[in-house]
């Protein structure tokens, strides 16, 4: 909100209450619906998992997640998560390559839809804050 009034980004930007309980309330309507069954797609259907091999993909994506951070790297834990699980199945020889490909194809159309909404949804908060200062 402070970048589309100001234009610039402030590193004690406050995030309006409003903005993070919808958000909030968001997360928990999505692990609510779909979480169970994302869930079970990744931690049984796409690789079998014991507590060792579940362990190691945890840990495993952790690392990544965290070194990227450091490294000031934008990384995503749920698709590193997914790739710890894949290396995990491609060591006991049992990946389920069959699920990976509808997997493999949202991660190439997410990037560019959602570049599209978001320039989509720039243009259109931009005109409305145009109107609002006159």
């Amino acid at each position: 909100m402070d970048v589309i009034r100001t234009n610039s980004i402030s590193t004690e930007a406050a995030v309006p209450p409003a903005v993070m309980l919808t958000f909030g309330v968001a997360l928990i309507v999505g692990l609510w619906f779909i979480g169970k069954e994302v869930i079970q797609t990744v931690g049984t259907n796409l690789a079998k998992m014991h507590p060792a091999s579940g362990f190691s993909a945890e840990l495993a994506a952790a690392a990544v997640v965290m070194g990227a951070s450091t490294m000031g790297l934008p990384v995503s834990s749920t698709h590193t998560l997914v790739g710890a699980v894949l290396g995990i199945g491609m060591v006991n020889k049992d990946t389920n390559w069959a699920l990976m490909k509808p997997i493999g194809l949202a991660w190439v159309i997410t990037l560019p839809v959602a570049a599209g909404l978001s320039a989509i949804s720039y243009i259109v908060l931009s005109n409305i804050f145009l109107i609002l200062r006159r």
